[in-house]
């Protein structure tokens, strides 16, 4: 047997280690990537964090750095906007790995959010859809890929998380045109544990039309219900903030609750509406 010294054994081990961390391991690469023609995703917003793009060369965008927390059973909207290179249709997917098993495409975790046509990707034009986080998600943090496909009647785009892919006149599966983009969730289960009330700022208290909202840290999304815990009214922020102005004008007089959430927890107080 030959003789293996620790610091050689070590280095290999640490390189390996290494190796096995480099994006997007351990999810799938997008197959093909020098004959898939880029055409970019510019935008996603997700329950309420905007992640902006303007890399057309790279097939697969790396925004794991990107770390959104969402709760089970919650409702999220997510909005995708993107260069479709002329009046062309792009079909937008997303794919996320609840029971993270490292695998995209289990049942229940595609979404067909829609398809977005003749966009320039800076023109405001956008598809979206809302996804509820399964009660049984696996908590922690996991990857959400969204892909963007060229796809026409003739020529239908593949739906798969590994693969900017379509079928050309039903001669096959060829790499297409479009991209794809990771970002990272945190599924957790919030407490008003570590939410600092004596941080936090409500008024007017009752208010008519405008309710202000201030609070130490960024508070991500807002939703406002009836006494009978039926939701009223949802407020995301494009870009997160630590002070919110709300309109609630359209709210009938009675009295709600109001509940917030940030990055530390959420919290909930009573309101009137006059």
């Amino acid at each position: 047997m030959k003789k293996i010294t620790l610091l050689p054994l070590l280095f290999i081990l640490l390189t390996f280690g290494m190796q096995a961390q480099v994006f997007p391991n351990p999810y799938c690469e997008i197959a093909d990537p020098s004959d898939t023609t880029v055409e970019e995703i510019t935008a996603v917003n997700f329950a309420g964090t905007n992640i902006t793009n303007n890399d057309a060369s790279a097939v697969l965008i790396n925004k794991t750095e990107t770390i959104i927390g969402i709760t089970p059973s919650e409702t999220y909207t997510i909005s995708v906007e993107g260069d479709t290179k002329g009046d062309f249709d792009n079909d937008i997917v997303a794919f996320i790995d609840w029971n993270q098993n490292e695998v995209l495409d289990d049942a229940n975790e595609i979404y067909e959010i829609g398809t977005l046509t003749n966009s320039t990707g800076d023109d405001g034009v956008s598809v979206s859809m809302d996804i509820m986080v399964p009660s049984d998600a696996v908590l922690g943090t996991t990857r959400i890929r969204i892909t963007k496909t060229y796809t026409d009647e003739d020529s239908v785009a593949e739906i798969d998380p590994c693969a900017i892919a379509f079928n050309p006149f039903g001669q096959g599966i060829f790499p297409g045109y479009g991209q794809a983009l990771d970002f990272t969730l945190n599924v957790g289960t919030l407490t008003t544990e570590n939410f600092d009330v004596n941080s936090f700022s409500a008024y007017p208290i009752p208010t008519q039309n405008v309710l202000n909202l201030s609070y130490k840290s960024e508070i991500s999304s807002v939703k406002i219900y009836n006494l009978l815990g039926q939701e009223q009214e949802v407020y995301t922020q494009n870009k997160t903030a630590s002070t919110l102005q709300l309109n609630v004008s359209k709210l009938t007089t009675g009295a709600y609750i109001v509940k917030l959430v940030s990055e530390e927890g959420y919290y909930s107080f009573n309101m009137l509406k006059q």
